[in-house]
């Protein structure tokens, strides 16, 4: 058995990232997928430099990761905003406008890593993309 799995586990419990995209957008897959590897990466960047233990934990279990919908940018923000208020970490992907959308859209927010109870008292009542 995997030693950090283990004391990451007992410290804090289960941890997660979630990506929370929205659908009012009319993604394709590609670019929903393209859009939430940008937020994964951005999330990882920014807990590596703010919260590095969550990040070893969430590393150490095995980099959970949920996808998750929203109606709109309204939604999105509002969400980015309980977040941080939580000190959750939260970054919104604003896509560079090459493809499917104009630049600057915001397309994707993650969340996290955090411990799933934090995780899910923001996103618990989003449903699964």
């Amino acid at each position: 058995m995997n030693i950090l799995r283990t004391v990451a586990s007992s410290v804090v419990g289960p941890m997660k990232m979630v990506l929370v995209v929205r659908s009012d957008l009319g993604l394709r897959k590609g670019k929903i997928a393209s859009q939430c590897a940008h937020a994964a990466i951005m999330c990882y960047m920014k807990s590596a430099s703010i919260n590095k233990s969550k990040l070893n934990m969430w590393l150490g279990q095995g980099q959970p990761k949920i996808v998750v919908k929203v109606d709109d940018l309204q939604e999105m923000e509002k969400l980015a905003k309980f977040a941080r208020e939580k000190h959750v970490v939260a970054e919104i992907v604003r896509d560079a406008g090459r493809t499917q959308v104009s630049s600057g859209t915001a397309t994707v927010l993650g969340l996290g890593p955090n411990s799933s109870e934090v995780i899910d008292s923001l996103v618990g009542h989003l449903k699964l993309l």
